[in-house]
């Protein structure tokens, strides 16, 4: 691609890393029916651009408690769950988020970035610590990774004041980063802060009306062969 060579690679999280399959796994076994996770995850988002939006530093935990007590709070009587049943899972819920795997091209990925002598962080609206979890569980924690989060601030991504401080804690422009991620809505909020944006659609489909991402991927070990 032309322009300026590419310097940092920030790395969402949820999904585009981890994998969410197991959660769902779990939250089937605790009662809650198919879907559940995919739905969990989409209220978090909802109420986290929400709160972004109105200027609310409102963290990720705290409104993937309250998703989840929505879920099992809209089961059919036959399958409602007791008051002790949820306060369970929600006491759960962060171990269960904290140990998702990876997908199985995040590690030898996330090496060929380190080999190409880019730096690399994870920018995630949750927690820091589920990334660094996800970093030592892959023995990648000593490789000088950074962790960051806009989890408890004002701007959550999409919004172009997350992605410019990301790069201003960095030390890197924005036009030498490139943002990895499976959600369009990220990588349009990346383009919009001149970041280059790089989908991974990990099955889904690129919304109409949204201009093309700077570049596609099938796996995040192709990166380093198109930037």
């Amino acid at each position: 691609m032309t322009g300026a060579p590419i310097t940092t690679v920030l790395l969402d999280v949820n999904e585009t890393l981890t994998d969410l399959g197991p959660l769902e796994g779990w939250m089937r076994e605790h009662g809650l029916p198919a879907g559940s996770a995919s739905a969990w995850l989409s209220a978090v988002l909802r109420d986290g651009f929400a709160a972004s939006l109105a200027g609310l530093p409102i963290g990720f935990g705290a409104l993937g408690g309250t998703a989840l007590r929505d879920i099992a709070a809209n089961l059919d009587d036959e399958r409602r769950l007791d008051d002790a049943a949820i306060e369970a899972m929600l006491e759960d819920l962060p171990a269960a988020v904290g140990a998702l795997p990876a997908h199985q091209d995040v590690e030898p990925g996330i090496r060929r970035m380190i080999d190409a002598g880019w730096g690399v962080s994870t920018l995630t609206n949750g927690s820091s610590r589920v990334a660094q979890g996800l970093l030592e569980r892959l023995g990648l924690a000593h490789e000088g990774i950074a962790t960051l989060s806009v989890d408890g601030t004002r701007t959550w991504k999409p919004h172009s004041e997350s992605y410019l401080g990301a790069c201003d804690r960095l030390g890197s422009m924005p036009d030498q980063t490139a943002l990895v991620a499976c959600h369009p809505w990220d990588i349009l909020g990346a383009q919009r802060a001149s970041l280059v944006g790089v989908w991974i659609p990990r099955g889904r489909h690129w919304p109409a009306g949204y201009p093309a991402p700077d570049r596609t991927i099938a796996t995040l070990t192709d990166i380093v062969d198109v930037l």
